[in-house]
């Protein structure tokens, strides 16, 4: 049986919501990667964004982001519940602070990525021009691809850095935690596969999260109030 309490379902939410957002994500990366190549002469540019198909996965792709991105807001704000009280105002600042603007990045990234086919759709723009396709382009790719991975680097170091001093996850998690996060600071552009290694991130947190959660219901069924490891020392 499942742990009926707050705490209980606090894990339960941030779990769920953490693979949400990373199969959400993936999609949602998927669909912009559609985003057409800017060496296609100017017929074949206006052709592709002329194209209702191309015109659907590119709002798809952003609605999927917006939703992906209420879903790592709530995970971010439960694991904050659980893990905010016991450390210090820096940690709880950096991760607080990283999650909003990544999810701010995120949006806008998705946002002008999709902007051209938004425009022809809901409000009759005129063929799209190579100018304004290469404008989206940039700067919607520079968002995605160069800035949000950095801020997704200091989200998961600094989560890394409370699974290791809490010990409320296993400590091989925050070393993944470390390498990922390297893996997307260092890198200058980062593009698919790479890309991926922050959804697999959340995801593998909130699949340890499930994994914890049940365990532990599982050794202690008796226990009124089955909380991790820390919360049940610290409240002996």
């Amino acid at each position: 049986m499942g742990d009926p309490t707050p705490r209980g379902r606090s894990i339960e939410a941030a779990a769920i919501a953490g693979i949400a957002y990373a199969v959400l994500t993936v999609l949602a990366m998927i669909r912009l990667a559609r985003f057409p190549r800017l060496d296609l002469s100017d017929e074949e540019l206006a052709q592709w964004f002329d194209d209702g198909r191309h015109q659907a996965w590119l709002i798809g792709a952003l609605s999927l982001a917006s939703v992906a991105a209420i879903a790592f807001l709530w995970f971010v704000a439960v694991i904050r519940r659980r893990l905010g009280d016991r450390e210090d105002q820096f940690f709880s600042t950096v991760f607080l602070g990283s999650g909003i603007l990544y999810v701010a990045v995120w949006l806008s990234g998705a946002a002008v990525l999709a902007a051209p086919a938004v425009a022809m759709t809901q409000f009759d723009a005129a063929a799209v021009s190579p100018a304004s396709a290469s404008l989206a382009g940039g700067i919607g790719g520079s968002l995605v691809l160069v800035v949000a991975p950095r801020i997704q680097a200091v989200f998961i170091f600094t989560t890394s850095t409370v699974i290791m001093r809490s010990r409320v996850l296993p400590s091989w998690l925050a070393v993944v935690g470390y390498l990922s996060g390297l893996v997307l600071f260092v890198l200058p552009l980062v593009a698919q596969p790479a890309g991926l290694v922050f959804p697999a991130w959340v995801f593998t947190v909130s699949v340890v999260l499930l994994v914890t959660r049940f365990t532990d219901a599982t050794i202690e069924p008796d226990s009124d109030d089955i909380t991790l490891p820390t919360e049940r020392s610290g409240s002996r």
